[in-house]
């Protein structure tokens, strides 16, 4: 049984506003990932296409990595994300609510005791201050050292290297640096360690739903439990603690009678927004579907999530997905779902031009139906 297509609103017309989908701005690509918040780092056109469909001057999201101003890290569900260094600390500080490297089970698959987190903290600090490492470097690091010795296999391959070197993501040790011959290297992120039991952690989860407010309000709590919760593991009475200790920052909305929450700042604005007509195309994995996710049925219908769960290029309309694209070369094939509207022709013929101005090509467009 199909569903029928979700409502296209005012609500998800100020949202498209707030991620520069609507009208992209001149914004550069620190200011364009800081309004995603994080975006998939692999492969690399995800985070290209996502930013410079938000800007008109074609931000280079890699050269922003370069340079530091933005990082990749390891962040949801164990992926790696481009983000700000900011946004980084705030996802770490969430992930390090779990304590999962201190269980039993993620203590087996890394071969490690407790008491090995901060000397290898420090061994493998002081080796990528050097300029960054490969997993391998890493692991002969680890042999060379007597009382770290037993963590070198783990540190090389498989999913003993991401039981160790995860959590020094999440302890601000590590980075993502420049692939080597095709090999992932890690780098120093925080020039100085953290101590990490001293870290407020709930003050640094008010402030990540804060931020996803900012950024993709409005969102309900199950948009929140899916993105915070399911992606970095926490808690849901943790969870529901953050939301609660913003108290007048955020406000009640309801959007088509489901309740939602959006900055108190934005509320007005929010509420006076009428829906859109205009038709957007994102990449797989777009931030506009990660975050509030994709079992989130006013974004897409239901016999229609497996498509974004997989990744495909998605088509918005006024916010909604109502269609797939993809493309090889310059032909670009856009499937427009039978459940939507009639092709809003003029609409999808500027999201055409947005999508070639981005990817820097002359599109040759043809749709069908499904």
């Amino acid at each position: 049984m199909t569903s029928t297509s979700p409502a296209r609103t005012g609500a998800l017309a100020w949202r498209l506003a707030r991620q520069g989908l609507h009208e992209p701005s001149e914004a550069d690509a620190v200011a364009v990932v800081r309004r995603m918040l994080a975006v998939r780092a692999w492969p690399g056109t995800i985070a290209t296409t996502a930013a410079r469909i938000r800007s008109t001057t074609a931000p280079d999201v890699q050269e922003a990595v370069a340079r530091r101003d933005l990082v990749v890290v390891y962040a949801f569900g164990g992926g790696s994300y481009v983000t700000t260094p900011q946004v980084a600390a705030l996802l770490h500080a969430a992930r390090l609510v779990t304590g999962i490297w201190r269980t039993g089970r993620w203590q087996r698959q890394g071969d490690f005791a407790l008491d090995d987190w901060e000397p290898l903290r420090a061994a493998v600090r002081e080796r990528v201050a050097d300029g960054p490492a490969t997993r391998a470097e890493i692991g002969a690091l680890l042999e060379g050292i007597p009382s770290l010795r037993h963590l070198a296999t783990a540190a090389r391959e498989g999913s003993g290297a991401d039981s160790l070197l995860k959590p020094l993501h999440w302890f601000g040790d590590l980075r993502f640096g420049p692939a080597r011959d095709g090999e992932t290297t890690f780098a120093l992120h925080e020039p100085e360690p953290r101590a990490i039991d001293d870290l407020d952690l709930d003050e640094a989860g008010r402030r990540l739903v804060a931020l996803a407010l900012a950024s993709f309000a409005p969102l309900t709590v199950a948009n929140l439990e899916q993105w915070i919760g399911e992606g970095l593991g926490v808690p849901r009475r943790r969870l529901a603690g953050w939301v609660d200790g913003l108290g007048d920052e955020i406000a009640r909305v309801d959007v088509l009678g489901t309740p939602a929450l959006c900055l108190a700042e934005d509320h007005d604005g929010l509420l006076a927004s009428q829906p859109s007509g205009d038709v957007h195309l994102i990449p797989g994995y777009d931030p506009w579907i990660t975050v509030p996710g994709t079992s989130d049925a006013s974004l897409v219908a239901s016999h229609r999530r497996p498509l974004a769960t997989r990744g495909a290029s998605l088509v918005l309309h006024g916010g909604v997905v109502a269609g797939t694209w993809r493309r090889k070369g310059g032909a670009l094939a856009v499937t427009w779902f039978d459940e939507a509207v009639t092709v809003p022709r003029a609409a999808m013929d500027a999201a055409v031009t947005r999508l070639g101005d981005a990817l820097d090509l002359a599109l040759d467009v043809t749709v069908e139906r499904d």
